[in-house]
């Protein structure tokens, strides 16, 4: 036998050994030279397992793309580990069909305020204690400023901005949005924080540190002054 033969039967029994299993492999777009180098180029994608609790109670594991601190309309996600070569085709599975999802040891549940959802899957960012606070943010846009030219008028975008929102919630209670507004925010957070006069007491003096931008780090010190009591 030529060294040439010999060659080629040993490349032969090698692609033979090392082929997949044909029925395994069935219900799958073969992998391309072109799925090879994007691959390649783009490294492996980034992917985290997590269990989706439907409404139903049906639990279904899947892989989402990272873990992220709130979700707002889907989630999108694999149905199988997009490791693999071709990936699976990324999906999105609509909020309001969820009632939690388990992800990196992150526990994020649906929102819902006097029976209605809000379309939005967060979680708890307080320390176990009496209150809960649960938060996400939706970025829009600055007022554009107008620009008088002759015969026309030029209107320039001045960028965007987060704007946040938070529900708090005592054991046992119901999720309650927490209000923006100065003399709103006082007196309902006031009302919140009864159990330390203190705390109270600077939100309804409006100190600083005691705003709406502060309500993780106000209901941290909530939690920490009734565990130390």
């Amino acid at each position: 036998m030529s060294c040439i033969s010999f060659g080629f039967s040993l490349l032969l029994a090698s692609i033979l050994f090392y082929a997949p299993n044909a029925s395994a492999q069935a219900d799958q777009r073969p992998a391309t030279h072109i799925d090879s180098m994007r691959a390649a180029r783009k490294g492996p994608p980034v992917y985290v397992p997590a269990t989706f609790t439907f409404r139903s109670g049906k639990q279904v594991r899947s892989y989402v793309e990272q873990y992220q601190r709130f979700y707002v309309d889907r989630i999108p996600c694999y149905e199988s580990s997009p490791a693999q070569i071709p990936p699976p085709p990324l999906k999105a599975v609509s909020i309001d069909r969820l009632k939690s999802m388990s992800v990196e040891g992150h526990e994020l549940e649906t929102l819902y305020v006097k029976g209605k959802p809000l379309r939005v899957m967060t979680e708890n960012m307080a320390a176990p204690g009496p209150l809960e606070i649960f938060g996400y943010a939706i970025t829009k846009s600055n007022m554009p400023i107008p620009i008088p030219l002759p015969g026309a008028v030029l209107v320039i975008p001045t960028g965007t901005h987060d704007k946040d929102y938070w529900y708090v919630r005592q054991a046992g209670g119901e999720l309650q949005e927490v209000p923006r507004s100065g003399k709103q925010f006082a007196d309902f957070m006031s009302k919140a924080f009864a159990a330390q006069p203190a705390l109270a007491a600077r939100i309804r003096q409006r100190s600083e540190g005691a705003e709406f931008k502060d309500m993780p780090a106000l209901v941290k010190e909530y939690n920490e002054h009734i565990a130390g009591e």
